[in-house]
């Protein structure tokens, strides 16, 4: 990874920097970074939620209905506040500011 954006006190730097930040090839490289980033944290968020959606499929007699889909809303919500929150720190941590080579997403995995 090359220098932050946040280290670039000459304007001319700066001006080439964001011109090249701003390229496609960097905007997919970014976009692949946020992927693998994303299929990361949903897997291991599935490792957290997976007892609360087993608990889904389980028939019991009565109200399982609509505590069945609570737990799925749960669960749901568990899962996805702890992806957005993980991908928004790896995010900055490792993509956010910085031109980006293909060798560099291996750092993200």
């Amino acid at each position: 990874m090359k220098k932050p954006l946040a280290d670039i006190n000459n304007e001319l730097e700066r001006a080439v920097f964001l011109s090249r930040y701003r390229a496609p090839r960097q905007r997919l490289l970014r976009l692949a970074g946020v992927l693998l980033i994303v299929a990361r944290h949903g897997l291991r968020g599935l490792l957290y939620v997976w007892p609360l959606t087993l608990l889904v499929f389980v028939d019991f007699p009565g109200a399982w209905d609509l505590l069945r889909v609570v737990l799925l809303l749960l669960a749901l919500a568990a899962w996805s506040r702890f992806i957005y929150g993980s991908v928004q720190d790896d995010y900055q941590r490792f993509l956010a500011g910085r031109l980006l080579e293909p060798a560099s997403l291996r750092k993200v995995l």
